[in-house]
């Protein structure tokens, strides 16, 4: 089997810390913000993303 390798590209910032009791469901995390910070170097992979 071939082996999959993963590399983050970004760091997600949230007041969760663990997966336990992090909401599943949108309706869970109403009025909970949070931020994603993409390395610059993927930051052009973003581009036009919007669209889909």
């Amino acid at each position: 089997m071939n082996e999959i390798r993963y590399s983050p590209i970004g760091i997600i910032h949230s007041p969760f810390k663990k997966p336990e009791g992090t909401p599943i469901q949108p309706i869970g995390g109403k009025g909970i913000s949070g931020t994603i910070e993409i390395f610059p170097q993927y930051v052009e992979g973003l581009k036009d993303l919007e669209g889909f």
